[in-house]
């Protein structure tokens, strides 16, 4: 028997957020029939499997405390973009991932596929014994094991094959539609697809039938359902899939809270990482309860090291956070273009150790390591930078025997960036003696407001630039209920949708909607410019792009975004990676197999040459 079989369905009999379960495997499909409420804990018992930590080989009864399906994806997801600067060395598998140089061996790839599969198979298992003529609650959920299949299937295909962009017809993933087991290959991306889209339409079809939802964000909906597609269909792509990508998003548009259509306040956005389960921007999320969704393998009763956020955030308490991921120079510098952003103030923060808004500045820049392979953060801030008046900012720097540069401001779409020159001779500056590590021959630098000097800096000289977007749940820091849907998404993906379909007016009024939404001003707006070259932008496309990455970064689109709209991954900034440009049809952007399911099953592997 295959290892994607081997590997079982052995759910645990636990409890969490009320959702009582047994094994989906124990349950015959005419006990499924006569019995209608067990569907309603087999059903449950696979929410639990996002969050739980279930033993692997050889793995005590416990399993690995830091194993769990949301912390791997989150992680995985997020750390392959360009939005996360990790500050060096870790024993934690998501180097791998994060440096493009993964280990098929490592628990971050094993389980995350084991436990899609494992989801997969329980679904299976439930839609298998389920009433397609039911009604009510039971149709409702045989549409959440049709959700997630398809959920399953898109996470598996997205990290672990070639983008749709690069190759539809390239080796997807083992393609598990029904109980029949007995073939293991490779599915093409295209099938792969095909099999996601069909299972949400099933998903929408059962859940609008029932009428009502089950219950909170915790459990999805048809909603979720509708969102999730619009996603698939404009990551396939195609033109008439934009357009159902649109269709989609103006029926929920339709339903939509009218308390999301309105303006976020900081304080709002702030608040939201601790009561996402409840908040009306929440279609869906996983539910963590404390303290028995965090119990750890030391027997503490709460241990969130092991969530999302410990790698975003670190108090200096035991146990609380890691502090090991910040944002990236880029990503800070789209933000600082309209310091009113309520999105930026509400999740940026500087490490505590740090006084904040004394009014100095500081520019930082790339330097290489000893390697060669990439980059630390070189700095200058407050009394050491000598304001020139004319937005150009003058400075010595110690490392190069004291030598002076000079950091001016150019125009890039529309917007301001800093580039270094030697401050004597106007000559492109080269701190590093390694024209690789500049852009276009210059070594771009980066303008930080409102630091004090004792801002927090870790090894490499990385400046702690702290993320509270999963803060605040049981008022512990690291700790939140982590959403993969909401509201956001369905103004941004229509105007990614009519962006491709060059309806620039269109996409752009959505993006409007999300920028007042997030508290800017009018002159932040495009107030429906029908131009190709928007505030000096090559395309509305990138347009739309910038504010996908803004409102989404570190919830793990940001590197989806890229690969299906055949964008290039440009790294080129500080951080432990090497300083690059990735292609999005980069062999090395899929992902590596798990080295158990090659073996046992036999599939072939990403080449990542």
């Amino acid at each position: 028997m295959k290892k994607i079989i081997v590997f079982g369905i052995a759910l645990l009999a636990l409890a969490a957020c009320e959702m009582d379960f047994v094994p989906s495997d124990s349950m015959t499909s005419a006990a499924l029939k006569e019995n209608p409420n067990a569907a309603v804990y087999t059903t449950n018992g696979i929410y639990t499997l996002f969050k739980d930590v279930l033993p692997y080989q050889g793995e005590g009864e416990g399993g690995a405390n830091d194993n769990r399906y949301v912390r791997h994806f989150f992680q995985i997801a997020e750390t392959r973009g360009d939005n996360v600067v990790i500050s060096g060395h870790s024993t934690d598998p998501f180097l791998g991932p994060y440096c493009y140089e993964e280990d098929p061996k490592e628990n971050n790839l094993y389980y995350t596929w084991w436990i899609a599969y494992k989801i997969i198979y329980a679904a299976n298992a439930n839609i298998s014994g389920m009433d397609e003529n039911s009604t009510g609650e039971a149709a409702h959920l045989l549409g959440e094991n049709y959700f997630f299949r398809a959920f399953m299937h898109f996470h598996m295909v997205t990290l672990f094959a070639m983008p749709y962009s690069a190759n539809p017809n390239a080796p997807g993933v083992p393609l598990r539609i029904g109980m029949d087991y007995s073939s293991t290959t490779r599915a093409s991306v295209e099938d792969v697809y095909k099999a996601i889209i069909s299972d949400l339409k099933d998903a929408i079809k059962y859940m609008d039938k029932a009428g009502t939802p089950r219950g909170n964000a915790g459990y999805v909906s048809a909603n979720a359902a509708r969102l999730l597609l619009s996603r698939v269909y404009l990551t396939r792509g195609t033109d008439d899939d934009l357009q159902q990508c649109i269709n989609l998003c103006n029926e929920l548009e339709a339903v939509a809270p009218a308390s999301v259509k309105s303006v976020y306040s900081k304080e709002q956005l702030s608040a939201y990482p601790a009561a996402t389960m409840n908040a009306d921007e929440t279609i869906w999320c996983i539910i963590h309860s404390f303290p028995a969704d965090f119990a750890d393998y030391w027997g503490n009763a709460t241990d969130h090291n092991t969530t999302p956020g410990a790698m975003y955030y670190a108090t200096g308490a035991e146990k609380d956070g890691w502090g090991e991921w910040y944002w990236s120079d880029e990503l800070i510098e789209l933000f600082q273009r309209y310091p009113q952003d309520n999105r930026f103030k509400a999740y940026f923060h500087y490490d505590p150790k740090g006084v904040l808004n004394d009014g100095k500045k500081m520019i930082t820049f790339p330097v290489k390591d000893s390697k060669a392979k990439f980059c630390y953060s070189g700095y200058a801030k407050g009394d050491e930078l000598t304001d020139n008046g004319d937005g150009s900012y003058t400075f010595n720097y110690p490392a190069t025997g004291g030598k002076s540069y000079k950091a001016t401001p150019e125009m890039v779409n529309g917007y301001k960036h800093y580039y270094l020159t030697d401050a004597t001779t106007g000559a492109a500056a080269n701190l590093t003696g390694d024209a690789t590590f500049g852009k276009d021959g210059k070594s771009e630098a980066y303008m930080r407001d409102n630091v004090n000097d004792s801002t927090g800096i870790r090894s490499f000289m990385y400046v702690r630039y702290f993320n509270t977007k999963f803060s605040g749940q049981g008022g512990y820091m690291t700790a939140t209920s982590p959403v993969f849907l909401r509201w956001a998404e369905v103004w941004l993906n229509r105007a990614e949708a009519y962006a491709r379909k060059n309806m620039d007016v269109q996409a752009l009024a959505d993006v409007d909607f999300i920028r007042t939404r997030a508290g800017l001003p009018a002159e932040a707006k495009f107030v429906n410019t029908a131009t190709a070259n928007a505030r000096g932008y090559a395309s509305v496309l990138d347009v739309v792009l910038d504010e996908r990455r803004m409102e989404f970064c570190f919830e793990g689109q940001r590197f989806f975004d890229l690969l299906r709209n055949k964008k290039n991954i440009d790294r080129r900034y500080v951080g432990y990676h090497d300083f690059e440009i990735i292609p999005y049809n980069d062999p090395k952007v899929a992902m590596r197999i798990p080295t158990d399911e090659i073996e046992a099953a036999g599939i072939s592997q990403n080449n990542h040459k």
